[in-house]
């Protein structure tokens, strides 16, 4: 009896350890407290530090507001000595999402003057390999949890309902909103716009004092705090013909809501993709087919993301047309980013045409073509793998496959415990 439990036993250590979920993490520094100049704590970020694991591929997000804090990426001794003189990065636009792309130590301070020496810095040590879930975290602190990344009116975007003023109330239901999560506005430039507001604003449909207006679509809005947020356009009659969002925001772990109702669209957490994994974005060497190669067997859907790893001044990312991506021009691009990484959203179905336009790359092999689709990630054709980027399991995937497991664990157990 003793052999067949000791069977049993190996079977499911094995098991854990193959069910060890992995996920691309994105950590808001500080939690809800932000990125602020701390008053009587100058381990503040130490201790937010504490029990975290970083790998190449993970974000950073730093909630502060714009004009009374920034975030600049230093040397060690820099941060040491809290100078400025030679940042590596600045960034004085909040928040601020910045991808750890390299392993090794990571240094950031508030340039602001008092800031960093009253403890408003961060030391973070990256890793590379896939972004385990670390050990249980002490009491307290946050766990290495994912955060969610949601567009709002899933394919419809944010756009003037047409006799349907509960459009959004519908789209909010069987939702959980945690404080880190993303809102992505999906809307014309020009045509609408998204401001945040008070109740009082919300409710009258005006925006004399809006928190927060943006006019560039697609937008993103990070939720950094707990409690309503209030979401309107303020271009004449769309509010109050219903493009306007209300959403409860609550702390602590993002985790999978409720189902939702037949039809509705469910609580799934967007896919961020590291383009050529730990390759990056770069000129392939006799290998043109670098891209498509990586690009195979993977499900891009409306609101993913594509992270490209490059060094600035040596490449550049440009969405184009099908004709300029064929023939490796870039006449008249949709979009280019030369300064690496860049985060490129999904955020429109169809063929999307990516290239590096310095001369010569392109012809090399460096550029990419995908599809994206519309609706559920779970809706994989027959015979396609899930959507695992950088060999990482989504939730729903991970799920899918634990629940597999879990069937196949416990047929083997009882098997052997006959014996």
């Amino acid at each position: 009896m003793a052999t067949k439990i000791s069977k049993a036993t190996i079977f499911v250590v094995l098991a854990a350890t193959l069910l060890q979920t992995t996920f691309a993490a994105t950590y808001t520094v500080g939690d809800s407290t932000g990125w602020i100049m701390p008053t009587n704590n100058d381990d503040l970020y130490d201790n937010w530090n504490d029990n975290k694991v970083f790998v190449v591929g993970d974000v950073l997000v730093f909630n502060f507001t714009t004009g009374q804090h920034n975030v600049a990426e230093v040397t060690e001794a820099a941060y040491d000595s809290c100078t400025t003189t030679n940042p590596i990065s600045t960034q004085n636009n909040g928040p601020v999402g910045i991808t750890l792309n390299r392993t090794g130590e990571h240094y950031f301070i508030c340039t602001f003057p008092g800031h960093c020496s009253a403890g408003q810095k961060l030391n973070v040590e990256v890793r590379n390999g896939n972004s385990t879930i670390a050990p249980s975290p002490a009491p307290g602190s946050s766990p290495n949890t994912r955060t969610a990344v949601y567009t709002v009116g899933d394919s419809t975007g944010w756009t003037m309902p047409t006799n349907n003023d509960d459009l959004y109330d519908n789209w909010n239901d069987n939702k959980v909103f945690m404080v880190g999560d993303v809102l992505v506005f999906n809307f014309t430039t020009g045509q609408h716009n998204v401001a945040e507001v008070t109740e009082a604003d919300y409710d009258a449909c005006t925006a004399t004092n809006p928190i927060s207006t943006q006019n560039n679509g697609p937008a993103r809005v990070t939720l950094n705090r707990t409690g309503e947020h209030y979401f309107i356009c303020t271009f004449p009659g769309h509010c109050s013909a219903g493009q306007k969002l209300n959403v409860e925001v609550r702390n602590g772990n993002s985790t999978i809501a409720p189902s939702p109702a037949p039809g509705s669209s469910p609580n799934t957490r967007t896919a961020v993709y590291t383009v050529g994994d730990s390759t990056g974005w770069t000129r392939p060497t006799n290998n043109d087919d670098l891209y498509d190669n990586w690009a195979d067997n993977k499900v891009f859907v409306i609101g993913d993301v594509l992270v490209f790893n490059f060094t600035t001044g040596q490449h550049n990312v440009a969405e184009v047309t099908e004709a300029d991506y064929d023939d490796c021009t870039a006449t008249n691009p949709i979009s280019t980013q030369n300064n690496g990484p860049a985060r490129i959203t999904l955020n429109r179905t169809g063929e999307h045409y990516f290239i590096c336009t310095l001369p010569g790359h392109c012809s090399a092999g460096q550029k990419l073509n995908i599809e994206v689709r519309n609706g559920n990630r779970n809706a994989l054709t027959p015979g396609s793998s899930p959507n695992s980027p950088n060999g990482v399991l989504t939730p729903n995937s991970a799920s899918s496959l634990a629940a597999t497991f879990s069937f196949l664990l416990m047929s083997t157990v009882l098997v052997f415990l006959s014996y």
